[in-house]
């Protein structure tokens, strides 16, 4: 799906292409929501910012570690075709 991700280069909010790639380390760890400090794990996440408008996306460097910590720890969301 291109639609919207910015990895390609183009802001999905305003449709500008300046996009730029950074790391962003995240300190409090990523958890299920209100899911207080413990059980948290520290990813590391691309981060792509559009220069124009401020729109970010964050993408987790995806190991089978980190994998396993997301499909255990945190809260799944159905596919669905739209929001509501």
């Amino acid at each position: 799906m291109t639609d919207g991700d910015m990895r390609y280069g183009r802001c999905g909010a305003c449709g500008g292409g300046e996009v730029y790639r950074g790391e962003y380390v995240a300190q409090a760890g990523l958890r299920k929501p209100g899911g207080g400090k413990f059980r948290a794990k520290q990813p590391v996440f691309d981060a792509y910012v559009c220069a124009a408008c401020g729109n970010t996306q964050l993408h987790v460097q995806l190991d089978a570690k980190m994998a396993s910590h997301i499909r255990h720890e945190l809260e799944w969301i159905p596919p669905q075709k739209r929001l509501g």
